[in-house]
């Protein structure tokens, strides 16, 4: 039995996810997540085998949790599953710890198989992103300008870009304003944008932010 913490700020995601899951006899959802802070805290109640991990959720971001993770709970194997495309942050989560990504556009099939190689100790990623992968491998794939971006700017700045104000952002992720203002200008500066309007504007085209 592989026993599954669903983490996801929409109750009828997780809904339609457990109802996906327990189709499946060797898949069991132990308990449920709404905030980063609710991840760790399931993790820490259950003995959990995979944690299925939305991106953007309130609370610690993806990153710090994947960290946190690692140090405290290093036998889950962590699945990311995101409403953005799979090339935007595959590669960053796969880095920090993760051991699946894949889109909600993907199929549920797709879905139990991901949770099933997790929990072999295998990697898994779609054929559709191993294909840009590769691609950017061998020099013939567009890297975009967030790139350059770290993890935590990144966070930051897609924060920035649904509208979180510097006071939240800081709250969520235990820093003071003024590192959150910091992080700010970085960002700006790294990406060449003028104004916070042009932020937001190449997060959406970048399918960062909706």
């Amino acid at each position: 039995m592989i026993r599954i913490v669903l983490a996801d700020d929409h109750a009828l995601v997780r809904e339609g996810l457990r109802r996906i899951l327990e189709e499946h006899a060797d898949l069991r959802v132990v308990a449920e997540a709404a905030t980063g802070d609710e991840v760790l805290g399931s993790v820490s109640a259950f003995a959990v085998d995979v944690l299925v991990l939305d991106i953007t959720m309130p609370g610690p971001g993806v990153f710090e949790l994947l960290k946190r993770l690692g140090e405290d709970h290093p036998s889950v194997r962590t699945v990311v599953l995101t409403m953005h495309r799979e090339d935007q942050y595959a590669v960053r989560v796969l880095r920090a710890g993760a051991v699946g990504y894949l889109s909600k556009a993907r199929s549920p099939e797709l879905l139990v198989e991901a949770i099933r190689k997790a929990h072999r100790g295998e990697v898994f990623i779609s054929p559709s992103l191993a294909d840009t992968l590769a691609a950017q491998v061998v020099g013939r794939g567009r890297r975009p300008t967030h790139q350059l971006l770290s993890d935590r700017e990144l966070d930051v700045m897609v924060r920035l870009a649904k509208g979180q104000s510097v006071k939240a952002i800081a709250a969520d992720l235990s820093l003071s304003r003024k590192t959150v203002s910091t992080y700010h200008s970085r960002i700006r500066g790294k990406l060449h944008l003028q104004s916070d309007a042009e932020l937001i504007r190449y997060a959406l085209e970048q399918g960062l932010a909706d």
